[in-house]
């Protein structure tokens, strides 16, 4: 949990300085969607996560003027349900929870002479914090875990004046022991320029 919090610190002083760049486009970002989890993850043996967890994620994008390359600063939940939620005896409430923080490269692709719609690229890393929750989950097995990982994807936004919309995917693949824990949220959600 300490190391969450400093790449929280880290993350929020970098936010801080790319405001203060009056040379770039600041942009506010939120956005919900739906997570599948991947590989082990989603195996009986590996995590028996299910499909359909809800994510949400927030975060501050700064590109200089000019320039399709920038960083995105955001932090996300996600929550899986396992099969213990649908078992025939009566459902268990236990749930996975991921809270992470992460820096990412951006880069946008201008599609033609509209700059308005815009493909694009992101890629980064940061820290995972992860654990069981719900009432059912049995007391050894509550405990949060921290570990790094990586995530990229791919997205495409519109942009009318200061307000945007986008739509993106991204891979998540967090190093923890024994095996990784890999999922790809898939979101909407708005972009808007702070400056």
């Amino acid at each position: 949990m300490k190391n969450l919090i400093k790449l929280s610190i880290v993350l929020v002083m970098t936010g801080a300085f790319a405001v203060t760049n009056a040379a770039a486009q600041v942009r506010g970002v939120v956005g919900v969607g739906l997570s599948v989890p991947m590989g082990d993850f989603a195996d009986a043996t590996g995590g028996d996560a299910e499909a359909g967890g809800g994510t949400a994620l927030a975060g501050i994008e700064w590109l200089p003027t000019g320039s399709s390359f920038g960083l995105r600063v955001d932090g996300a939940y996600n929550r899986f349900c396992t099969s213990a939620c649908d078992q025939p005896g009566g459902d268990l409430d236990i749930r996975y929870r991921f809270l992470n923080a992460s820096l990412n490269g951006l880069l946008e692709f201008p599609v033609g002479a509209d700059v308005s719609l815009r493909p694009y690229v992101i890629a980064g890393g940061g820290i995972y914090n992860y654990k069981l929750v719900g009432d059912d989950v049995p007391a050894a097995a509550g405990d949060s875990e921290s570990d790094f990982g990586l995530n990229a994807g791919l997205g495409l936004a519109y942009t009318i004046g200061r307000l945007g919309v986008f739509g993106e995917a991204r891979f998540h693949n967090v190093f923890a022991t024994g095996s990784d824990l890999q999922y790809v949220p898939v979101m909407v959600g708005a972009r808007i320029n702070l400056q």
